[in-house]
């Protein structure tokens, strides 16, 4: 071989190992740099056993600190089934299989389980798995008895593969608001309401333990590469108040019943200066500790006998189908996701952007003939015959639909709509629950006839939480506030983040919402005012009705009433719709003013917030029942006579031995009090009468002579003209004590 031949041959050898290197250092390269991570973790997961640590979600609380949501530690049961098919095996190493159908029925009885689920899972060619989460504690005490060696050995040891490992349920002590909290699934993430909103917040991070392995595959004792501990969710604070959601609560489960709601109510209350939500509730609703349950739901569900039936049905399918619809339905928010026509309770608005464009002033004049021709069109008002000759303040006392037409074509389509967007109507409210609908409405230039309909509420929908923040707008001096629902986000270290009112625009001016406030407290007090039905002596409301139709001509109706006191400066604001009333008066002002009116009167006595009298409500007011007991029959005619009460004597003695009513009762000015001088037969009793349909005075007489005591009770303003009693505190044929109080309700039939 030649010298260059060999030279060559070396070369060749040369680049051959020199590109064998390369290739060695580059697959180096690539399996510890570019997957290197990707080796390292799939090395760990073979060389350890890896156990999360379930973090504990964060409490939810009310404004003042009342728990509305929170976890607590509860058992899971699982299994290993490489340790059971172990414990399971005979002398020779067969697995006997009989011992593992007794630990799948033993498991399944105790667990109310599928006991071939259960043989599945124990079975399983695996070392993990789950058995049942959330295990009640009868449940979890059966499983331990059967692994308590002291009581039978051999039975636990074909249990030692079966344990606990720990985990949170969310419990809700007081089950309300559960459209505004929601609920969590089995993995404890959130599914509704803020349990979902914020659940990035309340679910806090998991924990961790790994733990080394031996070659053969079981736990190298006490070799712990790292421990990770749970770190527990913030905690959520809301702007609701307990007690004031649980007020709005009770009278709209009233409402479902009372008036044979088909669609069922929604109802918000809020602090209209701050935007702050006080309470928000949706009925019928859900259990929120028993979420996919029907029975609260169906309690309140009237007109849904059908569907319900079905949820009954042997047919799956059908049966399935209809759980599915009332699920739908009873997880679904109305307050925010439900749009209506508003009706007359958008005339508010208008009122406001005719004052404040200068349509209209107080001195204006309007004749009202039942109707306005508008374009094309003869648009009716609600009261056919007509309310005549009349002012601009008594246009929205009497809720003149003429008068509404007439300010809506003065204002014009260019400034309605661009006070439509202004009040926060062409866009979602940005509160902080998922599900919020928005609105629909003009987009484009409105006709005159748009115009005349669209100024007392129809041919747009909007949803009841646009609604309430837009008059809120109107009535605290003009500020558009944002709604609010969450106050603070916080833990263990402190506040994590703290929300604030937010002003969104400044749409009118404090002048004109003064003079807002001053009519609509008109709209309340006046004898001829709508908004009677939602009077309360001693409040000043302010307030506006409404009645809107769903689709056209088919007797679908939405009744609605939107109330705030103190009128002079309102502390809150209260909305309530009734969705497809099946009573004979569908009115705003018959059936959800009285609602309103006495949702606002327990709110205001909650908040301490003292009553303002009027004059003449001074003279009504009740007087407390004196303590004329050991008194002389004289004396007592004098302490009685001077709190304004009548006294009848029974007896011929000279001292007083009993009385009723008791002391301390408060009764009406006027009433009679029963004093005895000898003692009193306590079987001696009278019978309530029946006071329906008639007016205060002849209630106040039918009571009388029965020797009773009347009492003007609940919303309404008894005085005025074709009020009528409604509803009695103790109802007819009961009996009752002589001179017992029955407090009366009275209500005026509406046509707004």
């Amino acid at each position: 071989m030649t010298l260059g031949k060999m030279r060559k041959r070396s070369i060749r050898l040369f680049v051959f190992f020199m590109a064998l290197l390369v290739i060695i250092i580059s697959r180096l390269f690539y399996w510890q740099v570019v997957r290197g991570n990707q080796m390292k973790e799939a090395a760990e997961r073979q060389q350890t056993n890896q156990t999360a640590i379930n973090a504990r979600r964060g409490t939810i609380y009310d404004r003042n600190q009342n728990v509305l949501a929170e976890s607590a530690t509860v058992n899971t049961v699982v299994c290993n089934p490489q340790q059971i098919e172990k414990d399971c095996r005979d002398e020779e190493g067969n697995v006997r299989k009989s011992d593992l159908r007794l630990i799948a029925s033993t498991l399944a009885e105790i667990l109310n389980l599928n006991e071939d689920d259960v043989f599945d899972k124990i079975t399983k060619e695996n070392k993990f798995q789950y058995i049942k989460k959330r295990v009640t504690v009868e449940e979890a005490d059966a499983i331990k008895k059967l692994k308590d060696s002291s009581v039978d050995k051999q039975t636990a040891k074909l249990f030692s593969g079966v344990y606990f490992e720990e985990d949170s349920k969310r419990y809700y002590q007081y089950n309300l608001a559960s459209h505004i909290i929601g609920f969590t699934g089995y993995d404890n993430d959130g599914m509704q309401g803020i349990e979902m909103t914020f659940n990035n917040y309340l679910s806090g991070r998991a924990g961790t333990v790994l733990s080394a392995r031996n070659a053969g595959g079981t736990t190298a004792e006490k070799q712990y590469e790292a421990d990770i501990d749970a770190q527990k969710g913030d905690d959520i604070v809301l702007t609701i108040d307990e007690t004031i959601q649980s007020i709005l609560e009770k009278y709209l489960e009233q409402a479902c019943v009372e008036n044979v709601l088909k669609e069922g109510a929604c109802g918000i209350i809020m602090n209209p200066k701050t935007g702050e939500i006080l309470a928000m509730a949706t009925k019928p609703d859900f259990d929120l500790n028993d979420p996919t349950a029907l029975a609260q739901y169906e309690k309140f569900a009237i007109g849904m006998d059908d569907v319900i039936a079905k949820t009954k049905s042997e047919n799956t399918e059908e049966r399935n189908e209809a759980i599915a619809q009332i699920r739908n339905k009873m997880w679904r928010n109305k307050a925010i996701s439900d749009t209506y026509e508003p009706g007359s309770t958008f005339k508010i608005l208008t009122a406001a952007i005719a004052l404040e464009e200068g349509a209209a002033d107080l001195n204006s004049q309007f004749y009202c003939s039942g109707s306005k021709q508008v374009a094309d069109r003869k648009i009716k008002c609600h009261k056919v015959a007509g309310h005549g000759a009349e002012d601009f303040a008594r246009g929205v006392i009497n809720s003149c639909n003429v008068v509404f037409m007439e300010l809506g074509l003065r204002i014009g389509s260019e400034k309605f709509q661009e006070y439509f967007k202004a009040f926060g109507l062409t866009k979602k409210t940005g509160i902080e629950l998922i599900g919020e609908s928005g609105s629909v409405y003009y987009k484009n230039r409105m006709s005159e006839t748009d115009i005349a309909t669209s100024s007392f509420g129809q041919g747009f929908s909007i949803t009841p939480i646009q609604l309430i923040t837009a008059i809120s707008a109107v009535i605290n001096g003009g500020n558009l506030m944002r709604p609010q629902i969450v106050k603070e986000i916080r833990n263990a270290g402190g506040i994590v983040k703290s929300f604030y009112p937010q002003v969104e625009n400044k749409v009118i001016s404090e002048q004109t919402s003064a003079t807002m406030r001053n009519i609509l407290e008109r709209v309340v007090a006046d004898p001829n005012g709508t908004g009677k039905n939602a009077y309360i002596k001693g409040y000043r409301i302010g307030g506006k009705t409404g009645t809107s139709e769903k689709g056209r001509n088919n007797g679908k109706r939405i009744a609605s009433f939107v109330g705030f006191a103190p009128a002079d400066d309102p502390q809150i604001i209260c909305l309530v719709m009734l969705d497809e009333p099946q009573v004979a008066n569908k009115y705003g002002g018959t059936i959800a003013a009285p609602l309103v009116g006495s949702i606002i009167e327990e709110t205001l006595e909650y908040m301490g917030i003292d009553r303002q009298y009027t004059e003449a409500e001074a003279q009504s007011v009740s007087v407390t029942v004196p303590d004329v007991r050991e008194q002389s029959v004289n004396s007592a005619k004098e302490m009685i006579a001077a709190k304004g009460l009548n006294i009848k004597v029974s007896g011929n003695g000279e001292t007083v031995m009993d009385q009723l009513p008791k002391p301390g009762v408060s009764v009406a000015e006027n009433s009679t009090i029963i004093v005895y001088t000898q003692e009193r037969d306590e079987n001696k009793k009278v019978t309530v009468p029946n006071l329906e349909g008639l007016t205060a005075e002849q209630a106040k007489k039918r009571l009388a002579d029965a020797g009773l005591n009347f009492e003007v009770g609940g919303a309404g303003l008894a005085a005025a003209e074709g009020a009528y009693a409604f509803r009695q505190s103790i109802p007819e044929g009961t009996l009752v004590e002589p001179a017992t109080v029955v407090s009366v309700e009275f209500r005026h039939s509406s046509s707004d």
